[in-house]
């Protein structure tokens, strides 16, 4: 089967970037020209989020496609705007993966028995209607929450086994408190610790053709010592990376959880959200020129920080 791993892989080689585009819409911080456009057409207030969203959704897409190793929508700021929200997401997801760049939905699910299935079959897996499987909301790979214990995780790795498909989970996120709960000492070791060498026994059970698992960890930029052990605990998991940009993270910082195979370093993924959008614009053209230059700037400090 073709792995998530062996897809983003491939999708790395192709585009020489590491960059996961992160899409994360606030529709106040959007460009004014954005916003006047859909105001000037909308004959509601559903009608005015969904123009909006839609614009800014394919001018980013256009913008990124070919650049960045993978793209993640954070379905929180989608659900933000209730229904047209959704829709948008929807929609999103669905025109990423036609342009065949591999989608990572952040959403960090996380639940027991049946619940974790339900959130698994809505992003990883698919529901049976009217004697015909359907898939919701389908992801690549899905950002995933292991705190109510190790077994809700299961369904999720069952459906990416089943459909070609990944997790991140969370390990190491990039948030100053993080320490208070991912740092506590339990049986001499630190909780992140304990969540990565559950990862890493079941490394496996996602294992690529290229060498890397899509059983995969997010380890944030914020915490590079940390990061460097959690890789010496799981050397073939892909890493999912955030806090470079915003969240003020450095280059150097982000790439010390990067793997290597046979001397050549991967096996990681940095997200830039915020990052991408710096800048101003008047129009749709100089909007998609501006997130291009960004994506462009990222990618180039981050192929400096692993040289």
């Amino acid at each position: 089967m073709n792995t998530f791993a062996d897809r983003v892989e491939a999708n790395i080689k192709q585009t020489g970037s590491y960059l996961v585009a992160g899409f994360d819409p606030v529709i106040d911080k959007l460009p004014a020209f954005l916003l006047a456009a859909a105001d000037k057409q909308a004959t509601s207030d559903s009608d005015y989020l969904e123009r909006v969203l839609f614009a800014f959704s394919d001018i980013f897409l256009a913008a990124v496609t070919g650049r960045v190793a993978a793209i993640k929508p954070n379905i929180a700021f989608f659900e933000q705007y209730g229904l047209p929200g959704v829709t948008a997401f929807a929609r999103f997801s669905q025109a990423v993966r036609a342009a065949g760049i591999p989608l990572i939905t952040d959403a960090k699910r996380g639940d027991i028995g049946s619940t974790a299935t339900a959130y698994s079959a809505a992003f990883l897996g698919s529901v049976n209607v009217r004697g015909r499987k359907i898939e919701s909301f389908a992801a690549d790979a899905l950002t995933v929450n292991p705190f109510l214990g190790f077994d809700t995780l299961e369904p999720f790795i069952k459906d990416c086994q089943n459909h070609g498909r990944g997790i991140f989970v969370l390990t190491q996120t990039s948030n100053p408190g993080a320490a208070a709960i991912q740092g506590l000492i339990a049986d001499g070791k630190p909780v992140r610790e304990h969540v990565a060498s559950w990862l890493a026994e079941k490394t496996e059970l996602l294992m690529g053709e290229c060498g890397w698992s899509g059983l995969g960890a997010v380890v944030g930029a914020s915490y590079p010592q940390e990061a460097r052990r959690l890789r010496e605990l799981m050397p073939k998991n892909f890493f999912l990376i955030p806090g470079l940009g915003a969240q003020g993270a450095q280059a150097g910082d982000s790439v010390a959880g990067f793997g290597s195979i046979n001397g050549v370093k991967g096996g990681a993924l940095i997200n830039v959200s915020r990052g991408l959008l710096e800048g101003a614009a008047n129009n749709a053209a100089e909007f998609g020129e501006l997130i291009s230059a960004n994506v462009a700037r990222y990618n180039s400090q981050i192929g400096a920080a692993l040289r």
